[in-house]
């Protein structure tokens, strides 16, 4: 059974965006066979290697989500916010991730078990609809971060993370150059170097960790479509 608090439950029921759309009911039973975890900030949630096949939607908090190569290099490809899903894809296979899935603050997750999951799937068809447009939606975006490697600049893919992150989060960004740096594949002083050219050209404003995007258009950059972060 799972612990959720009144106020846990109505997000989810009503504005959870993975959940969008879907009945209250169905939405009642998904809750009812899944449990809820809770990770301090910096806690992991699933390490490389692990196999783990269940299903994690956030409720609140955030988490990190870095694909990691065995030579320790690491690129971070999602923030999952609350009402989006992780692991969605693990209950149906059949081999261990290469993915680690960190708490960025403190994060409270509904976690459903992959052989219960995959059941109330199959027996709920407008959830295998969601996951349908939530994978292409994926896959779009990842084809779109690999152009940007191929044939972008490290200055025009480090703007094209503030315009993305802008587009989730808003202004101002709680993110330090390490976590930046860490999402636009390339190195930390390379980030405070575009990031000081940024400054000059007044499109951001800085502090210590906060970031302040003063002209979202400057930023704009949808040439291979917009990527998913």
């Amino acid at each position: 059974m799972s612990l959720l608090t009144t106020e846990e439950r109505s997000f989810l029921l009503n504005d959870a965006p993975f959940l969008e759309g879907l009945e209250k009911k169905l939405i009642s039973d998904l809750i009812a066979i899944s449990n809820v975890a809770t990770y301090p900030k910096d806690g992991l949630v699933t390490q490389i290697g692990d196999f783990t096949t269940d299903f994690i939607l956030v409720i609140s908090g955030l988490l990190r989500v870095n694909a990691c190569s065995s030579s320790g290099k690491q690129i971070t490809f999602l923030l999952v916010k609350p009402g989006e899903p992780y692991n969605m894809l693990s209950p149906y296979l059949d081999t261990p991730r290469f993915l680690e899935a960190v708490a960025m603050e403190k994060t409270r997750c509904l976690w459903t078990r992959g052989t219960e999951y995959r059941e109330f799937v199959e027996n709920n068809p407008p959830l295998a609809s969601k996951m349908m447009t939530a994978i292409g939606s994926a896959l779009d975006g990842a084809n779109s971060r690999i152009l940007d490697l191929m044939e972008k600049n490290v200055e025009e893919r480090i703007m094209r993370v503030l315009s993305t992150l802008h587009a989730k989060f808003g202004s101002p960004l709680r993110f330090t150059s390490h976590e930046i740096a860490d999402i636009a594949g390339t190195t930390t002083a390379t980030v405070l170097r575009s990031m000081a050219h940024l400054r000059d050209l007044n499109i951001i404003e800085t502090e210590r960790g906060i970031i302040w995007i003063k002209d979202s258009e400057a930023l704009s950059d949808t040439e291979f479509g917009n990527f998913r972060i």
